[in-house]
């Protein structure tokens, strides 16, 4: 209906007569060749020709988006900040973008007209709000005003005092707001897709936080006054406050001691070029310490500085490449699921999937593929990729995997072990072709493992019922991060940020097993993405999902967007068993379960094991607990007695070796040393011998050796309040270097070991002399 001339008249209406910016201070730019906008703006607008500039492809021309597609030119409106700021690129601030995709780009690099043009406009909102407030950039304006006067407070240091303040208080400024709206929209700090983004913003602004001298839970502290600053616009932050700040909480808390432990390892790193006169750290030691242990780059440059030491950033950057190049080999070598490449595939036309119906077709041979092309046969004994014009076999996909089954051919065979799916819609039946050969072109009838099937259906909607039941348990924050659904088990992922409960646990089977037992139907129906969003639906995150979705409901319990394979009402499900609970990443948790005939499987093998429990501790099966934890009793009780002989038997006395305790200086502070070789039979009862000791010293430093099976081993213990002084491990080690040996351990607790134990007492005298 519309097109250039409309497009810059509207723009500059609403910069003018809306906003009301002056005239005088607003400077259009046009793409260098394009005339007709030019025009427009001088014959129509008004805007003198001194004032409209030319730009190249660089700056005023969009797309397109690969080698064709749509594209086109630009313009926009630039608004003049002032002669104050003497910059001239950051003078004049972009706050207009008309964007005109008028092209069709063609790979033999023409560009024909498109026969439907269109509009984009591109207007930055904060940049106009720092126009209309009269600064100089969107970190000035209200918007940004709460999180900068916190970051003043906290820090002690004004944002604008200097370069390096500045730019690290915008930096968390930006994060914050950033990390806030992420984590409330159920993304997760990980180390792939978006949650590593989202890491990696977390991570610099806490990095950026450590430089204008914050502790350790300052981001988290952020996350109120985000909440506070939007809650106009966004009344719904208040509710996911609370997983916000704990998810923080756990990302700043591992970063913490990601940096202790990179920190440690570096300044070990620093001691040895030091000793060897080097100024410099390799780019590979560099990205080892990133990619190992997380430390980032530009820290070990900050802490290499400050020891007047460099590091080849080019370097890292190269490691860094041939870390992406190893990581896209691996992909592309990963059998038969690496068919982004296949020649051909991306021509075909999607698969028509039968499955949900049906699980046998009569379908036609479209594409063969060998695993390293296209091939017109493959002959049997051969593994291969089947494409047909329609299947029954479900593709991998939303977390379930892909159908098994057989194409049969007449007298030939083709065992399918797998279904995966092209980004175009393409089903790649993989497998072997067992008799016979197989040829394009060729009629077979595919049919699907229903057995193997039939097991995966109750997975899938369990699965559901599961997300609606821990929701119900532990929150609405509860959101899926991952699934795997397959015949013998299911596994859900999920945004929490601490272990469940065992009562919460069982709060979640017995819902999904009560939503079962009440039989609710399972609806599936196709609607739109609005109208299936306004019905409360949940989508999965980052999927990429058509103007038509495909719903399946189970009133009034759940409503997911889903294209997997379903039971027909609840009951089908069968019983439901959570097998465990555990942490795969900070802030997210996994939930392994079984259902239908898998889960009554498992409970009879449990009632199987429980029977012949009874049957040995005679008793019946209610009293079995019972009967077992009086037996760990005595087990424990025994086990003491075992211990206590032991040493007296070794010749162990705890008082004796408490009585020999000497009084040493560490660092100007008292403390008690008891270092001394003695009589064992194996390493636990020395280890023993030291716990015991240990307790009986109020501050204390205790070296036990001893000969065992004609080595030297030794154990070392040292009060906490000791450790920043002197370290268990390095007792260990320099104890094993006279014994021929090595070994270390925490600040705490060490052991170490020699081949050479007729030296015990020689280590024993060094360690006491050590320590004065």
């Amino acid at each position: 209906d519309y097109f250039k001339t409309e497009a810059i008249h509207w723009g500059w209406e609403f910069v003018t007569e809306v906003l009301k910016l002056d005239p005088e201070r607003l400077y259009p730019t046009v793409f260098e060749s394009d005339d007709e906008a030019f025009e427009i703006w001088e014959k129509e607008i008004g805007v003198p020709g001194s004032k409209i500039q030319r730009l190249g492809r660089k700056d005023n021309f969009w797309g397109p988006v690969g080698d064709r597609g749509p594209c086109g030119p630009c313009s926009e409106i630039l608004y003049d900040q002032g002669p104050h700021i003497e910059d001239e690129e950051d003078r004049y601030l972009e706050i207009w973008n008309l964007v005109f995709p008028q092209f069709d780009a063609q790979p033999d690099g023409t560009f024909p007209e498109l026969e439907r043009k269109g509009i984009d406009t591109g207007a930055g909102l904060e940049r106009i709000a720092a126009v209309m407030q009269g600064v100089d950039t969107n970190y000035e304006t209200d918007l940004f005003r709460p999180y900068l006067e916190h970051l003043q407070n906290a820090s002690g240091k004004r944002f604008g005092e200097d370069h390096e303040t500045t730019c690290s208080m915008r930096v968390v400024a930006d994060h914050c707001r950033a990390t806030t709206f992420a984590i409330a929209d159920k993304i997760v700090p990980s180390n792939v897709g978006r949650g590593y983004v989202l890491r990696r913003i977390m991570r610099r602004a806490m990095l950026h936080g450590q430089r204008l001298g914050l502790g350790q839970g300052f981001f988290a502290e952020m996350t109120p006054i985000v909440v506070e600053a939007m809650l106009d616009i966004y009344p719904d932050l208040p509710r996911a406050q609370e997983h916000v700040t704990k998810v923080v909480e756990s990302e700043e808390d591992s970063f913490h001691r990601t940096l202790a432990r990179g920190n440690a390892i570096l300044r070990d790193l620093i001691d040895e070029l030091k000793s060897e006169n080097k100024t410099a750290l390799s780019g590979e030691e560099a990205f080892r310490l990133y990619d190992t242990y997380g430390f980032p780059l530009e820290l070990t440059l900050e802490v290499l500085k400050e020891n007047g030491m460099s590091c080849s950033e080019e370097e890292f950057e190269e490691q860094m490449e041939e870390q992406r190049n190893r990581a896209k080999a691996a992909w592309k070598g990963s059998g038969m699921k690496g068919l982004a490449e296949a020649e051909g595939i991306e021509s075909l036309r999607a698969t028509d999937f039968v499955g949900y119906t049906d699980l046998t077709s009569e379908s036609e041979v479209v594409y063969l593929f060998d695993g390293t092309s296209r091939v017109d046969s493959l002959p049997q004994g051969s593994e291969g990729s089947v494409v047909l014009d329609r299947t029954p076999f479900y593709a991998e996909s939303g977390g379930q995997v892909g159908d098994i089954g057989k194409l049969n051919a007449g007298g030939g065979e083709f065992e399918v072990t797998d279904t995966q799916k092209s980004a175009n819609g393409v089903f790649l039946h993989q497998g072997k072709v067992i008799k016979g050969d197989l040829k394009a072109g060729m009629t077979v009838n595919a049919e699907v493992d229903a057995e193997n099937r039939r097991s995966t259906l109750p997975h899938h909607t369990g699965t559901h019922l599961l997300q609606a039941a821990l929701q119900k348990v532990l929150g609405d924050h509860v959101h899926q991060q991952g699934s795997y659904v397959s015949p013998d088990n299911l596994r859900f992922d999920f945004s929490h940020t601490q272990g469940m409960t065992a009562d919460e646990i069982d709060r979640v089977e017995g819902l999904v097993n009560q939503w079962v037992l009440e039989d609710y139907p399972v609806e599936i129906r196709h609607t739109t993405l609005d109208e299936a969003k306004s019905a409360g639906a949940m989508a999965l995150f980052g999927e990429k999902y058509g103007e038509v979705v495909r719903m399946v409901s189970v009133e009034p319990v759940s409503r997911e967007l889903c294209g997997g394979t379903h039971v027909n009402r609840t009951g089908e499900i069968g019983p439901f068993l959570v097998l465990g609970e555990e942490s795969i990443q900070a802030g997210v948790r996994r939930i392994t379960a079984l259902a239908g005939q898998r889960a009554y499987q498992e409970i009879k093998n449990r009632e199987s094991v429980l029977a012949h429990l009874a049957a040995q501790l005679k008793c019946p099966l209610g009293e079995v607990a019972d009967r077992v934890e009086k037996l760990q009793a005595q087990i424990k009780e025994k086990d003491k007695m075992i211990k206590t002989l032991r040493e007296q038997g070794a010749g162990i006395s705890i008082d004796d070796l408490v009585k020999q305790s000497k009084t040493v200086k560490v660092d100007g502070e008292e403390a008690s040393l008891v270092a001394a070789k003695v009589e064992a039979m194996d390493a636990e009862t020395v280890e023993t011998a030291v716990s015991r000791v240990m307790e009986k010293l109020s501050k204390g430093i205790v070296v036990l050796g001893a000969a065992i099976d004609g080595k030297a081993i030794f154990v070392c213990g040292v009060s906490k309040d000791l450790t920043g002084k002197v370290k268990a491990g390095d007792l260990a080690k320099k104890a094993a270097t006279v014994v021929g040996g090595g070994g270390g351990g925490k600040p705490d607790w060490a052991k170490a070991g020699g081949k050479d134990p007729s030296k015990l007492d020689e280590a024993i005298s060094q360690i006491e002399a050590s320590l004065g």
